[in-house]
């Protein structure tokens, strides 16, 4: 019987490399995302209001993370219309649809639409969609109207009450669709009567208008700044959060409709509009708001 040659030896394995552990425990980041992580983890606190009193969503250190832009009108309801034929639901829907752009690629942040076609939203839903969606900025697009032909420039809106007759009007204009009954009144006048709200609501407001005059300014230096005001709108009615309504021209002048018609003034429009509202943002708690 013959007898198996032996095996041969096979040479341990040299020992593993030790690694420093800082290198192990440590993954490879990009500069953007280093960025984002130190901004979350020293996240910046919020400014003071230009009144210089701290509302409670500064005091919490609210933030934003989800955005309501609603397109006025829609449907049956045309809103008003240009001497030319431009019709405000058509306006307000193409100018909406560009913020909601904006925001998306340079906020980060969501962007719920009340309507992205030619669609009737009653005005109490629009509000519904923001709650329910639990937005933290309701921000309802129009455009204006005035028998006075030369009439012109921008004007942004919060709830709270007025006596101002001109405010009045806008507001029975835009509210004229309301499915709202005189016994609701009660609980219309609690709500807008919710002091927090309003004042933060002011502040997003003046953000908003001191963008949008400067676009306007630019195209007719003798403009005049329309500025900030309040009243009584359905559509901001029931909104928990923030909430403004800015009118971004009036279509009732025929050289006003002849600028609103461009594609590329409805851009500057959404960039108004957005630098306004990132403004507003950047005053509140956050951690990251514009990235461009």
């Amino acid at each position: 019987m013959l007898e198996a040659a032996p095996l041969p030896e096979v040479p341990p394995l040299p020992p593993s490399p030790k690694l420093d552990p800082k290198i192990q425990s440590k993954p490879v980041l990009s500069k953007a995302e280093e960025k984002a992580i130190a901004s979350i983890a020293n996240p910046k606190p919020a400014k003071l209001p230009k009144n210089g009193q701290p509302s409670l969503s500064r005091v919490l250190g609210l933030k934003i993370g989800k955005i309501v832009i609603d397109a006025g009108h829609g449907g049956h309801d045309t809103g008003t219309s240009g001497p030319g034929g431009l019709m405000e639901k058509d306006l307000v829907l193409d100018v909406s649809q560009r913020l909601g752009a904006l925001i998306e690629t340079r906020m980060g942040s969501e962007v719920i639409y009340t309507r992205t076609d030619d669609t009737f939203i009653p005005l109490e839903t629009r509000t519904e969609i923001a709650n329910e969606r639990r937005a933290d900025l309701f921000l309802s697009i129009h455009a204006n109207s005035s028998p006075i032909r030369i009439a012109s420039g921008v004007e942004t809106y919060y709830l709270n009450f007025t006596t101002s007759k001109s405010a009045l009007e806008v507001a029975a204009r835009e509210n004229a669709s309301s499915q709202k009954s005189v016994y609701e009144l009660k609980d219309l006048l609690q709500k807008i009567a919710l002091k927090d709200k309003a004042e933060e609501s002011r502040e997003f407001a003046t953000r908003i208008q001191s963008s949008m005059f400067s676009l306007s300014a630019r195209t007719n230096a003798k403009l005049r700044d329309r500025g900030v005001k309040k009243a009584p709108f359905v559509v901001l009615i029931g909104a928990s959060m923030p909430s403004v309504l800015a009118e971004i021209g009036f279509v009732s002048n025929p050289k006003d409709e002849v600028m609103l018609k461009r594609s590329d003034y409805r851009q500057k429009i959404a960039e108004a509009l957005y630098k306004g509202l990132s403004g507003y943002a950047g005053t509140l708690s956050h951690f990251q708001v514009a990235k461009n």
